[in-house]
């Protein structure tokens, strides 16, 4: 199975989770933010009846678009509600096979989506001039920042992260989803119950790189380790290799052995304050935060002009 499909089949598992038993997760939890960020936005914008940024429209941005249902949901109905005759939709992934998913979709009328195969903290500049921008980062996409394991609040990485994001655009906005729970005990037994979410990335090497047919997504088993305090907690998504495993990559030969422990990437959850503190320090206002009091929050930006 590819890895935007694992991917897909647990969100779907998640959402059915959630409906069948009545109980909150962080997918269906960010939908529902997402239906109020819609309701919102044009507020955020400030736009006003026939003026030139209601007919030019807002353009969105998003880094990490994920699955087309998260696409449908989310980014979609916010970019119908600033779409105007000059906005566009531009996603940015790395992953070839989320954004050709997404492009075979029917194309929405009157609206330009553009795909962008990219680093999505490149810091690279897509709107030029006075186009204005709307820039999302959905699915806590923003939590997983490249930081080393440590006790102490990352404030450097997060305030470098949030320039870079809004070096996007000279005039834009930011929606940026976050988990602001930081019980361990809660975060582990999550994460754990959801092990596709992490494991799908040996599925998209399988997939995306050159890796020999040596190579098996399922020799990877997850756990996560935890470190924090109250102003932050970082979970790190670690894949234990559960047998010897000897694969070429790009013509490297690579071994691993059974018990190897793979440090795959870091999910961090903030405080709210914490948050607004290092959106200040780079630069940027808060202007909202949309929360479901459960530990899913998206906070809203302005860059300062």
């Amino acid at each position: 199975m590819s890895g935007s499909l694992l991917w897909a089949k647990a969100e779907a598992q998640r959402i059915n989770n959630a409906l069948d038993t009545g109980t909150a997760n962080m997918v269906d939890a960010e939908i529902k933010l997402a239906q109020e960020l819609q309701q919102k936005v044009r507020d955020y914008v400030r736009w006003h009846h026939q003026d030139e940024r209601s007919q030019k429209g807002v353009s969105i941005l998003e880094y990490g678009p994920g699955t087309v249902r998260a696409f449908q949901q989310k980014t979609l109905p916010l970019a119908t509600e600033l779409r105007g005759k000059a906005s566009r939709c531009v996603l940015v992934d790395r992953s070839n096979e989320f954004l050709r998913d997404i492009e075979q979709l029917p194309a929405p009328c009157g609206l330009k989506i553009e795909f962008i195969r990219d680093d999505i903290f490149s810091g690279q500049r897509f709107f030029f001039d006075e186009e204005a921008a709307f820039v999302v980062m959905f699915g806590r996409t923003f939590g997983n920042l490249a930081a080393s394991i440590s006790e102490t609040p990352p404030v450097t990485t997060v305030v470098q992260a949030l320039k870079t994001i809004s070096n996007s655009a000279k005039r834009c906005w930011l929606a940026i989803s976050i988990g602001s729970d930081l019980r361990w005990d809660v975060a582990r037994a999550y994460y754990e119950a959801h092990p596709e979410f992490q494991l799908n990335v040996f599925y998209r090497m399988k997939a995306e790189l050159p890796v020999d047919d040596n190579f098996d997504p399922s020799a990877f088993e997850y756990e996560a380790d935890m470190k924090g305090n109250d102003k932050f907690m970082q979970v790190i998504h670690t894949a234990i290799v559960n047998r010897d495993l000897s694969f070429n990559l790009n013509e490297e030969s690579i071994a691993l052995k059974s018990g190897d422990r793979l440090h795959l990437k870091n999910s961090f959850s903030f405080s709210e304050a914490f948050f607004r503190e290092c959106a200040n320090l780079a630069g940027l206002v808060p202007i909202d935060v949309l929360s479901d009091n459960a530990g899913s929050d998206i906070h809203v930006l302005e860059k300062a002009t």
